[in-house]
């Protein structure tokens, strides 16, 4: 996927699928977090992946409108919309994409290399160590090769661990650590009633606190959370008891949102 126009039927056919998704449930409101979950990557593929790509062929004013109707679907999701007014959404959200899509097609606009590679990236700027450096980059490759292979949970996990090494060798390398500890989002330890040694912290943790710091942006941490969440049906009792099976889909939107997450801390 390197066009503009592929970007475009990618972006649709997640806009399908989410619509397919939030209309197996009867309920007139979506409440559960894996609903809102789906949709919050569905709208982050956009604004941190396929978005990067279809600027680079058409103006800012052609994607105002698609903008705007993902921008509704992430306020949804931090609240219990109704299936309908999700619906009427996607609808409209699915017009302006198609539309987009047939401009493009029309102008005859090529395809241009990714700018997204899955290369590894050089961890040598965020961790001095080189033994880790070369564990990092096999991860790195092994998440590709388990994607391509169809094992998306698997790479979902292994995304999960390489945020979690990222972010941790990012905090370690502050060399004024009270901004680090003194922040809001630090996890405080009950008994010492103190901030708990870098170790200790949760991926939400890290993303809570890289965010407050600045080093992340907002939609780098919805997405981090997201994965997060998604990351835990490696035991199979949960991914049961939700009925939650990830697909190519699911795996390649944590893969570019995870690249992404990478190029801002790196």
């Amino acid at each position: 996927m390197d066009g503009p126009g592929e970007h475009l039927d990618q972006s649709i056919s997640e806009v399908d699928r989410l619509r397919k998704n939030l209309k197996r449930s009867t309920s007139k409101q979506v409440k559960s977090r894996e609903e809102k979950n789906i949709s919050k990557s569905t709208a982050l593929a956009w604004f941190n992946g396929h978005l990067n790509h279809i600027r680079r062929v058409v103006g800012d004013e052609d994607c105002q409108s698609i903008n705007w109707y993902y921008h509704e679907l992430l306020s949804y999701a931090d609240k219990d919309t109704t299936r309908l007014k999700y619906d009427s959404c996607l609808k409209e959200l699915r017009k302006c994409l198609s539309s987009l899509r047939k401009t493009v097609v029309d102008a005859g606009i090529p395809s241009l290399n990714p700018s997204s590679s899955d290369t590894p990236p050089e961890f040598s700027t965020l961790i001095g160590d080189v033994k880790m450096q070369g564990i990092l980059s096999e991860r790195w490759k092994e998440c590709v090769i388990c994607i391509d292979g169809g094992a998306y949970l698997s790479a979902t996990v292994m995304m999960g661990g390489l945020l979690e090494t990222m972010l941790l060798a990012r905090f370690n390398q502050e060399p004024n650590k009270e901004r680090v500890f003194s922040s809001s989002q630090a996890p405080i330890d009950k008994k010492t009633g103190k901030a708990m040694p870098l170790n200790s912290w949760t991926l939400k943790n890290y993303l809570n606190v890289a965010h407050e710091l600045k080093w992340i942006s907002r939609s780098t941490k919805d997405v981090g959370e997201v994965l997060r969440d998604y990351r835990n049906y490696v035991h199979p009792y949960k991914q049961a008891s939700h009925g939650v099976r990830l697909d190519n889909n699911d795996a390649r939107i944590f893969w570019e949102l995870t690249k992404e997450i990478a190029r801002q801390l790196l």
